[in-house]
């Protein structure tokens, strides 16, 4: 143990920095929704125009996980999260600077491109520099924090634009986000050798140097790897979209909630989410069990709680929804162990690239089912812009099973060594 002040806060510091960074990739994911009035005023942008502006985060963050993983286990974490955070900066300045369509819609895709790393580039510090025993629990720290970010690109963003505007919001934000990213690069340290094998490890102990063609003969020939891309992709596909959208939109068209109501069943929601995150993290960390009990006991319970939203239980009160919302968030969070999961299955060298490539499975599940639950949604008649009960109803059973199926997938994945 090192007793020099300094050194003993790193941890601590580093732990700080990146999940404020990540809170930021949540703020900034979030943050088009609230401005979007703004941007119509000032911008004079078409409801399509919007639409593709707001996608355009989505989309340049999930291409990016192919590449970022190679990235962050041939550069190392600590220049890739410096110069990602940095080019994400300049995004944010690029928006708020904007008087077109063009510049502001250039400005998103470096916000997106700089936030690509900004989960995954901890991590692979976290399997680098921490202990193999605290990494699922300061991933599920890090997200929670991120939560942290996704509240405030609500009501607190809301309150600051009507304030100072947007622009100075964006570019505030973007202030922020150069700051932590050179702090980054001071406080992660150069690149050293890595620390010691651990029996937990299980393949994870080798940090020999592998070339890239190995590792994506390694990683694409592992048949674990597509059963856990499967698992994440229906995991949080059905997660997100009922918690970025139908959930809300259910409430407020068939449950007659006021938006104010809504929005507190699905705080509820993302409460349960951040405590669910550190506290199976911990878990997985210090259990006699392995991770993937852990992870298939939350997944198990996250079809469970879906049932109610399918319609087979009448449910109007508020109190009922917030319980359920509450569960769905908590149960869901297992789920993110899948990463530890991963990790302890490849050899370390190759951490960052499992990590990441399973990240563009878990962000495109949340493209492809917020869109198809609206396409499903559209099949059912409707009165102009009222769906019936069935509608929704049917687009919850799809999710629960689809969730069921993520269970199934995962259920044949092999169990990390060490455990």
């Amino acid at each position: 143990m090192d007793n020099q002040p300094g050194r003993a806060n790193r941890p601590i510091l580093t732990f700080s920095i990146l999940s404020g960074l990540f809170a930021l990739s949540m703020f900034y994911r979030g943050s088009i929704a609230v401005i979007a009035p703004n941007l119509v005023a000032d911008l004079g942008l078409t409801a399509e125009a919007l639409g593709i502006l707001g996608g355009a985060y989505f989309y340049c963050f999930a291409l990016l996980q192919i590449p970022m993983g190679p990235i962050l286990d041939r550069i190392g974490p600590r220049l890739v999260v410096t110069v990602c955070a940095l080019i994400g900066a300049l995004g944010a300045f690029l928006f708020a600077a904007g008087h077109s369509f063009t510049i502001v819609f250039c400005g998103r895709i470096l916000i997106g491109m700089g936030m690509a790393s900004m989960l995954m580039g901890p991590l692979k510090v976290y399997a680098l520099r921490f202990p193999p025993d605290q990494f699922a629990f300061l991933m599920g720290l890090t997200i929670s924090v991120g939560t942290a970010g996704s509240i405030f690109a609500t009501s607190p963003l809301a309150y600051l634009t009507s304030i100072v505007g947007w622009r100075v919001s964006t570019a505030f934000a973007g202030l922020i986000t150069g700051v932590l990213g050179v702090l980054a690069f001071l406080i992660i340290g150069a690149p050293g050798r890595s620390r010691k094998s651990n029996p937990k490890d299980g393949m994870a102990a080798s940090y020999e140097e592998i070339k890239v063609r190995q590792s994506i003969r390694l990683i694409l020939g592992s048949a674990s790897f597509w059963q856990m891309g499967a698992t994440t992709f229906f995991r949080y596909g059905t997660f997100v979209a009922i918690q970025g959208l139908w959930l809300g939109v259910y409430l407020i068209d068939i449950m007659a909630y006021s938006p104010v109501e809504a929005g507190a069943v699905l705080i509820f929601l993302s409460t349960g989410y951040a405590l669910g995150n550190p506290v199976s993290g911990r878990l997985s960390d210090k259990s006699r069990f392995s991770r993937k009990t852990w992870a298939l006991v939350g997944m198990g319970l996250y079809c469970v709680t879906l049932i109610p939203l399918t319609g087979i239980i009448p449910i109007r009160h508020f109190g009922w929804f917030a319980l359920i919302a509450f569960f769905i968030g908590f149960s869901n969070a297992c789920g993110n162990l899948l990463y530890a999961h991963a990790k302890e299955l490849f050899p370390a060298g190759i951490s960052g690239t499992v990590m990441t490539w399973l990240n563009f499975f878990t962000i495109s599940g949340g493209a492809v089912f917020t869109a198809g639950m609206g396409k499903i949604i559209g099949l059912f008649p409707h009165t102009g812009h009222t769906y019936p009960p069935a509608a929704y109803h049917a687009t919850f059973i799809v999710c629960c099973l689809a969730a069921l199926l993520s269970v199934v997938c995962y259920a044949f994945t092999k169990r990390e060594k060490g455990r």
